[in-house]
């Protein structure tokens, strides 16, 4: 029966309710509604018994008779309704089914991801606990605590770093330790802790200063009344913006924005980095007044605070990552996806959803626009604009400051000499470019997406590499810490010194963020740099200054990860480097050509973003790649038609449909046993086979085999729709179980 076939208004008593809760089990249950209890409805939050503990769901439907077979003795009265009126409408709740469908997860799942963290516990923090250093310990000192109490001792160098308050919970997350260090420290007068009180208005004390739009171009112009057609129609329509960076895609956005608030509807604009949100926050409030905020750097209540103030229509733009696209705007007009090829729109973590195909759904079901834009569509969006009427494509292909795009120089570092036996860092090319930009007083960015120092340990005679004990993954050296740390599971070692299987001397290889910082500060003692990274950004206040430091000019080189690679505006920046272009291409999949195309493009256009012009270079031992080389013509049309003919050849997305099935248990045969299991149920539906329409990739080992502990197996499912919708009823039970995991990529 489908869920919205009971009422979906305030049940006078004795009715029942259909409640999902946050739980694996795809079903919803019954529970009655007392005579005497506030009037329930569809989208409201219950406090229910589930078993012996007490848990909070959302009512998603109203009915007048209990579930056939089920007596009536056996179900229990909610508890309490603790929303006066529903938190979600009707459309987010056919969106979180359709979620819940499409993600292999239960309705209660898709639910909960919804709503803030304060809404599904039904508590609101005030105060936000901090700590900070206070104690300046000599070099001695904390040598003899790391030797006695090395968790004491981890905790004092993560708050040194963040040099200011930290709080607690993101102490924790970043360290992987518990409070209980922290709280040892404390009674030493070492460590204090804070309490901050939440503010509902992020922008409190800020100056709004107002904007004047500019002169649109004819391609701006064009964009703007395509996109202002569907909204004064009120009609549902996606559109595809291919715009080259710096070809004003925000200003579109703007105007478009402005047209459905002058109509008295909200909108919804998706970043997809936390970085990027100080930016594109300023430009927005600049034009539209008062915006709200929802990212993961905000507390539980200040997201609270700001979703209801959302839900009452007092912010009707909505600014955020990936999670902002649930924000319960009335009313909704349009819903902006920026940079709609990243990868980050991905949800890693149950609901498994892509955010950018969630947007489209969510725009139809609320007859809204939704405008993709991207300098590098994602291959999914450019063939449906190319092939379906349901996406319509629009060009912004100049550049509005004039001028072209920069030129790309793909060095290879095959030809380049080490200096000294070192690894090298920067080419020859790099270093002429950078000393270049700090004579003529201009600025750089350089971007690597490795943090630490060396990002493994390796040994010359036996080849082997240093692994974490609990993961199947290199040590990554960070001088900062002078430890070994695993960046999947948060354990430190210290420096290894012999291999320990043949006990020959181990050396580091590879290159990190901390020694490019290093290598540059060497090779111009008088640059300013600043590092973005998670090292580096541990406070939540830390990457609005860095941003704001570096576009007022005390530093000359920004250096980061993938932080710094997108969407960043930065006049004086003249010159891009990439110091490793490989990185994406030695990943095991589909889509790493792609990905290596978008990353070269996107770092490129934050060069010459003014009159000043720019270059960029490109660092790679692969220059013949056929993803370089049309990155660095800024080819996107060659690149995609080649890349679309493979992903055709071998039926991945867009042409089929792919699923990732994991197995993951602390026993390696259980594992096994798990992924056979499924593997022959699967097949029992659909044989499927070399060569056919369904195909199995596996079961086998996944790149890591063994990840905190856990042996993992995996199992790739490559199919179409039709003979997908055979398998989902099979899926669903298998996501349902412990330790298997249905992700579709």
């Amino acid at each position: 029966m489908d869920a919205f076939q009971g009422s979906l208004f305030a049940a006078p008593a004795g009715r029942y309710a259909r409640v999902a809760l946050n739980t694996p089990v795809r079903r919803e249950f019954a529970y009655h509604i007392p005579e005497h209890a506030e009037p329930v409805e569809a989208g409201c939050r219950v406090k229910v018994s589930f078993g012996r503990r007490p848990i909070i769901g959302v009512v998603v439907a109203i009915d007048d008779a209990p579930p056939k077979g089920v007596p009536v003795e056996r179900i229990k009265d909610i508890e309490a309704c603790l929303d006066a009126t529903p938190l979600l409408n009707k459309s987010l709740l056919r969106l979180s089914r359709t979620i819940a469908d499409d993600a292999y997860c239960s309705w209660g799942q898709a639910l909960a991801a919804m709503l803030p963290a304060a809404l599904r516990s039904d508590r609101s923090r005030r105060t936000i606990v901090t700590v900070e250093l206070v104690h300046a310990l000599s070099e001695k000192e904390f040598e003899t605590l790391e030797m006695k109490f090395p968790k004491q001792a981890k905790a004092v160098a993560y708050l040194r770093q963040a040099a200011g308050p930290m709080e607690v919970r993101e102490f924790c997350n970043r360290t992987g330790l518990s409070k209980s260090p922290l709280t040892t420290l404390h009674k030493k007068e070492w460590v204090k802790f804070g309490n901050k009180t939440a503010v509902i208005d992020p922008f409190a004390g800020r100056e709004l200063v107002r904007d004047t739009p500019p002169q649109l171009t004819e391609a701006q112009q064009n964009c703007v009344a395509a996109i202002n057609k569907s909204i004064d129609a009120k009609h549902h329509q996606d559109f595809l913006m291919y715009g080259i960076t710096g070809s004003g895609k925000t200003e579109v956005y703007l105007h478009a924005l402005d047209r459905c608030l002058a109509q008295g509807r909200g909108g919804i604009v998706l970043v997809p980095e936390i970085s990027l949100t100080p930016q594109t926050v300023a430009r927005f409030r600049a034009r539209s007044g008062d915006v709200a905020v929802l990212h993961s750097g905000l507390t539980d209540a200040e997201r609270h605070d700001q979703w209801l103030a959302i839900r009452e229509g007092k912010l009707r733009v909505v600014i955020g990552a990936r999670s902002a696209l649930f924000a319960p705007v009335p009313n909704l007009g349009i819903i902006i996806v920026d940079e709609e090829h990243e990868s980050t729109y991905k949800q890693e973590s149950t609901p498994r959803y892509q955010a950018r195909e969630v947007a489209r759904e969510r725009a139809r079901l609320e007859s809204a626009v939704c405008v993709l834009g991207s300098a590098t569509p994602s291959l999914e969006s450019w063939q449906a604009a190319i092939d379906s009427p349901d996406m319509q494509l629009l060009y912004l292909r100049d550049r509005v400051a004039g001028g072209s795009l920069p030129p790309v120089k793909l060095v290879d570092m095959r030809t380049e000499k080490a200096e000294g036996g070192q690894w090298l860092v920067m080419s020859s090319q790099l270093k002429f470019g950078l000393k270049k930009i700090l004579e003529k007083k201009e600025q750089a960015i350089l971007f690597l997406n490795q943090r630490g120092f060396s990002p493994a340990w390796y040994c010359r005679p036996c080849g082997k590499t240093i692994s974490c004990e609990t993961c199947d993954v290199a040590l990554t050296y960070h001088r900062w810490r002078k430890k070994a740390l695993c960046h999947y599971c948060l354990k430190e070692e210290s420096m290894p010194q012999c291999c320990p299987t043949c006990g020959h001397k181990v050396e580091m290889i590879g290159v990190g963020t901390e020694r490019v910082e290093d290598s540059v500060q060497r090779a111009f003692p008088g640059a300013r740099i600043l590092r973005m990274d998670r090292d580096t950004m541990l406070r939540r206040e830390s990457y609005e200054q860095a941003l704001k430091d570096f576009g007022d000019g005390k530093y000359d080189i920004l250096l980061g990860t993938q932080m710094v690679a997108k969407g960043l505006d930065f006049p004086k920046v003249t010159l891009v480097g990439v110091l490793n272009a490989d990185t994406a291409l030695h990943q095991p999949d589909f889509r790493s050509s792609e990905r290596c195309f978008n990353l070269i493009a996107q770092v490129a256009g934050r060069a010459g973003r003014s009159l000043l012009g720019g270059e960029v270079i490109v660092q790679t031992w692969m220059p013949d790649h056929p993803a370089l080389l049309a990155a660095s013509k800024h080819d996107y049309d060659k690149f995609s038609v080649v890349e679309l003919q493979e992903r055709k050849d071998f039926g991945y997305p867009p042409f089929g449909d792919v699923l990732r099935i994991s197995f993951e248990s602390q026993h390696q045969q259980r594992a096994i046993a798990m992924a056979n299991e499924a593997y022959e149920a699967l097949k029992a539906v659909v044989p499927g086979g070399f060569g056919q329409t369904t195909e199995y990739l596996g079961p086998a080992p996944p790149p890591i085999e063994r990840l905190r502990g856990k042996y993992r197996r995996q199992l790739l499912l490559k199919t179409n729709r039709q003979q997908l919708l055979l398998l989902r009823p099979t899926l669903y039970k298998l996501a349902e179980q412990q330790g298997i995991v249905v992700d579709p990529l």
